[in-house]
């Protein structure tokens, strides 16, 4: 029975929440309130430091004597600024900048705080019976955590129940009216279950608001990568190329910097896509980005320009060390073991180079490119031309 309830109240914080994003929602969520109590603390040391006045005033009018729960009052106001002065340092010295920061330490600070503040507010309100006789400051603390602080069912119910049963406890000891008891019985039973609904209804809607964060998220890296990036092969597509070209050949111009491009052309591929079929063909081509991959320097450039065609750009380059660069990508496309995807099926590739920056623009030098590559291919193909 135990663990049925236990069950269903797990599933009244999770049924909402997809199962790829549970092991990332802890640390969104204290990263969340340890913001939140940030702000509380300061709110808490603004609303404490005039009481304190408030209460040495009351000492210099000797009613610390009279009616000692103002001197209870006063320890309570200090106590309360000291320690969220302590909690400020301590967010302070482990510093959160994203939820990826967040640690267990975070973890456990976030839940001391909310918890602080309860048993906070029912010390008050267990001085204030020995002055006004009132629960107002523990009916606060209890509202304050559950619309500020985000916390799961299972625990919310420890949080809330815990400081209930405290303050029950010595209000049977200090209340001697049992009338009036009973009142605070049924008022603290009911504030106790109205602030865990409350809290479980704005957990329930952070989480919510956390799922269309991720998929307006996820939308947005997909439609980036999209807009950059061929879907086939992984590469770079066609329009991000040129731009990624027109910035390096800008770049070259006005740091008079060398820049060599090459353009690649698998050999015969519609005869590959004719004879083993178009699956094998974009195999074919998914490989042999991967060895572009492979063989280029992490600051070059590799992109699928159409087809079966492919556009290195490298930075910086000398002609006899893009030859190199190129050559060793052909032997690599050659000597790889085609037999896995297809049986019989051997593929070579062609490449034509230019590092002619006398051209008026990065078309014109991406055109001559397209020439020397198109020499390869009338001169036997699997060779590079420069």
């Amino acid at each position: 029975m135990i663990k049925r309830l236990r069950d269903s109240i797990r599933r009244i914080d999770f049924a909402r929440l997809p199962p790829e994003y549970r092991d990332i929602f802890p640390r969104e969520i204290t990263f969340t309130n340890i913001n939140r109590e940030k702000i509380f603390a300061v709110m808490m040391i603004v609303v404490n430091l005039p009481l304190v006045f408030v209460d040495y005033f009351n000492w210099e009018k000797a009613y610390w004597s009279s009616m000692p729960g103002y001197r209870y009052l006063c320890y309570l106001h200090v106590g309360a600024i000291a320690a969220m002065l302590l909690f400020l340092l301590a967010t302070r010295f482990n510093k959160i900048n994203s939820p990826a920061d967040i640690s267990a330490y975070h973890h456990v600070l976030a839940a001391a705080f909310a918890i602080f503040i309860l048993i906070w507010s029912a010390a008050i309100s267990v001085t204030d019976q020995l002055i006004h006789r009132d629960i107002t400051a523990f009916i606060l603390g209890m509202f304050a955590v559950a619309s500020a602080y985000l916390i799961n069912a299972r625990l919310a119910l420890a949080v809330f129940l815990v400081p209930c049963v405290l303050l029950l406890y010595a209000l049977d000891h200090l209340q001697t009216d049992p009338h009036r008891l009973k009142g605070y019985c049924i008022n603290i039973g009911s504030i106790a279950a109205i602030a865990w609904v409350l809290s479980r209804i704005f957990y329930i809607q952070y989480i919510r608001d956390f799922i269309n964060r991720k998929i307006i998220d996820n939308q947005k890296e997909i439609l980036a990568r999209q807009s950059k990036e061929d879907f086939l092969t992984g590469l770079f597509n066609r329009r991000y190329l040129e731009l990624l070209l027109s910035q390096e050949f800008a770049r070259a111009r006005r740091y008079n910097l060398k820049l060599s491009v090459a353009m690649a052309d698998i050999d015969h591929f519609k005869i590959i896509n004719d004879t083993f079929s178009h699956q094998v063909g974009d195999e074919v081509l998914r490989v042999i980005a991967q060895l572009f991959r492979q063989s280029i320097r992490s600051f070059d450039i590799i992109a699928r320009y159409g087809g079966e065609e492919f556009v290195l750009i490298l930075p910086e380059t000398e002609m006899d060390e893009a030859v190199m660069v190129c050559e060793r990508i052909r032997k690599t496309v050659e000597s790889h073991d085609w037999s896995s995807i297809a049986q019989g099926l051997s593929v070579t590739i062609s490449f034509g180079i230019t590092d002619d920056m006398s051209r008026e623009n990065y078309e014109k030098l991406l055109s001559l490119a397209d020439i020397r590559l198109y020499e390869a291919k009338n001169g036997g193909r699997n060779q590079v031309r420069f």
